[in-house]
């Protein structure tokens, strides 16, 4: 039951985040300068009042603002957004013929949520148990080499350190692809997919993405461990004769841990943003290249491709902290529902922010 409030009660905030950001992206969309005439004709030099009124007429601008809400909304619970006004058409009949943004968007969002899940992983894999040796050995000449060395990389742009592994262990030793990404799930009609592919083009987005965020998870769970070394149970099982490694694997490790679990669900927001260095310097088309390339070139911008973008990464931001609390609920049984809403709540907002 302890699980069950937790996680009606994260769902239900969840909920109203998501229909806050909705609302509160749809009336930025109005604040944002832009020239959707522009999408309707393109190659005109100096717009005159009636292309302009027959622009917004064709893209529905000029429906009364709660109407264009009320259907933005509807798109955006079917999962749909709509069409992109970037390659729109005018047909025979004058009226508009609008590519739809669910394709791309959910290319792209496979694409930055397979960089972000195997670089989360490989993070774990690799903080907690450096960590985990860093605080059993502070002060030591070992703890201050696995300091300095995750220091340097998170010090080094994630760009950087990208186009660094791409040229060394992609170009040159041909290690791994350097570039491009492929599909998870195998097609006959893609130049390369599947599983093996799909894991071999992504061994590099995933290491950059590790060595940004090591350090800090390193320090984290370092820190944890030099602190539970001298809580109680520790001692009780060295008195009762535990060998150190075990007391280390068994007690000390798993407990240091659930620190990390909460920080993940405060970085997921971070984490997408870092992806977008990540995919230019891979040449990946992921959430960040999508959002991105409408602000480079061209004054008018396509309102609704980025709508959906934040939409979606709101989406997935406030899903990813539903889960860390559910998980986290289901591991601390000392966890009671209410103060672990409140507190998370607070956190995942600084995390967004």
């Amino acid at each position: 039951m302890r699980i069950v409030a937790v996680l009606l009660r994260r769902i239900g905030a969840a909920l109203f985040t998501l229909w806050a950001m909705i609302t509160l992206t749809f009336v930025l969309f109005w604040a944002i300068p832009s020239e959707p005439e522009a999408f309707v004709y393109p190659y005109a030099q100096h717009l005159s009042e009636y292309q302009i009124k027959h622009a917004d007429h064709l893209l529905g601008l000029d429906r009364p603002k709660l109407e264009q809400y009320g259907d933005y909304f509807w798109h955006v619970v079917r999962f749909d957004f709509g069409g992109q006004w970037s390659g729109a058409l005018v047909n025979a009949d004058q009226k508009i013929v609008e590519q739809p943004i669910r394709p791309v968007l959910t290319g792209a969002l496979a694409v930055t949520m397979s960089i972000v899940l195997g670089g989360a992983i490989l993070v774990l894999l690799l903080a907690i148990p450096l960590g985990a040796i860093a605080g059993r050995y502070a002060g030591t000449w070992l703890d201050r080499t696995i300091s300095l060395v995750a220091l340097i990389a998170i010090c080094t742009h994630p760009m950087v350190i990208g186009l660094i592994l791409r040229t060394a262990f992609g170009d040159r030793l041909h290690w791994a692809p350097p570039s491009g990404y492929c599909n998870l799930i195998p097609s006959k009609d893609a130049v390369c997919s599947g599983p093996d592919q799909w894991a071999s083009h992504l061994v590099l987005p995933w290491i950059t993405f590790a060595l940004l965020f090591l350090a800090l998870y390193i320090r984290m769970v370092r820190s944890s461990v030099i602190d539970t070394l001298h809580e109680d149970f520790v001692r009780t099982a060295r008195a009762k004769g535990v060998g150190e490694a075990r007391v280390l694997r068994r007690h000390v490790v798993p407990h240091a841990s659930l620190r990390v679990l909460t920080m993940v669900g405060m970085e997921v927001g971070t984490a997408i943003g870092v992806c977008v260095y990540i995919e230019a310097a891979f040449g990946f088309f992921g959430l960040g290249r999508m959002a991105i390339n409408n602000f480079i070139g061209s004054a008018a911008l396509d309102l609704p491709q980025i709508l959906a973008v934040v939409t979606t990464i709101t989406f997935v931001v406030v899903v990813g902290n539903v889960i860390v609390d559910t998980l986290y609920a289901f591991l601390d049984p000392r966890v009671d529902a209410s103060f672990r809403s409140r507190r998370m709540t607070k956190e995942a907002a600084g995390g967004v922010i």
